[in-house]
């Protein structure tokens, strides 16, 4: 299924809200059409919700009725909390996903005009944004409101890493003195399991692994339970993943060694071996820096 909307992400979430006190095999969930009437959404929302639910073994459609297969868990729930609300925010979320889609690279140009009728917004709004987008170092301006996506240095590079270091670093800790009860054991657990199975079809699957990458880092850094860190977090994130995908020559070789680094991580949280945690967290940090600068136009650490 391709990336839910903000309406169907939130729509979704009210569904998980009330079946998360469900038992499994129970099929409490009113009708298409009361749901409707009850989250005020159209009935092909309340469709396209549940069969989102379904894909992620949640629920179960037998006829009209929908079986409840698990509770929700966490990570089932989706982040919007900084989904759009303002002009300012679409058009936000419209030129970060350009970026993470790869339809802005390195090197392309683009104009405030164009952005701007291709956003549905006006170019005030689009040039304020990315004036202060300009500050991450991934853009700069062109003469003529023309803008240029742009390479960062080696400065900036390990600048970033190291402050990537700091977060997570932070946020292990603080998930290590969770209680054994705490739900988040759980879901490591579920990880572990899917990141081995993974590895065991890695020529087929490897292009799963940046979902799995980016389900287990912001699992970790969630641990911290603060708020600067978790955005901060974010715009690190984004900017790592937007310079990994300019040379996907080794992508299945990288991908490898990442989902097996994520495994002896995982192996250690779950022993709860703080050592060999901070140990494993820093070597994969230490690959993820060399993959980094490699990446970003053949840098060298």
């Amino acid at each position: 299924m391709t990336e839910l909307s903000y309406l169907l992400q939130q729509s979704t979430n009210k569904l998980l809200d009330l079946i998360k006190d469900a038992a499994p095999g129970s099929s409490q969930l009113p009708n298409d059409f009361a749901l409707s009437r009850d989250l005020g959404i159209s009935r092909t929302t309340v469709r396209t919700a549940i069969t989102h639910l379904c894909d992620q073994g949640i629920l179960k459609r037998e006829g009209n009725l929908k079986i409840v297969l698990r509770a929700p868990k966490p990570t089932d729930y989706f982040d919007i909390s900084n989904e759009p609300s303002t002009k300012e925010e679409q058009f936000e979320k419209y030129f970060l996903s350009l970026i993470s889609s790869g339809k802005l690279m390195p090197g392309d140009r683009f104009s405030e005009l164009d952005l701007a009728k291709k956003s549905n917004c006006i170019t005030i709004t689009v040039r304020e944004f990315l004036i202060k987008f300009a500050h991450t170092g991934l853009i700069k301006k062109n003469p003529r409101a023309q803008w240029q996506m742009v390479e960062f240095d080696v400065q900036f590079a390990e600048e970033l890493i190291s402050f990537r270091k700091i977060l997570e670093m932070a946020s292990i800790r603080a998930l290590l003195e969770r209680p054994a009860e705490d739900p988040v054991w759980g879901e490591l657990s579920d990880l572990l399991a899917e990141h081995k199975a993974l590895l065991a079809d890695i020529d087929n699957k490897f292009n799963d692994f940046p979902a799995l990458d980016a389900r287990l880092h912001r699992l970790i850094q969630s641990a911290s339970g603060n708020r600067f860190i978790n955005q901060f977090f974010n715009i690190v994130t984004f900017i790592c993943h937007y310079h990994y995908q300019w040379d996907k020559s080794d992508e299945k070789e990288r991908n490898a060694i990442a989902v097996s680094e994520h495994i002896d991580l995982l192996n250690n949280l779950l022993s709860r071996d703080i050592a060999g945690s901070v140990m494993s967290l820093e070597k994969h940090l230490n690959t993820a820096q060399r993959t980094l600068m490699r990446s970003a136009h053949g840098l060298t650490d």
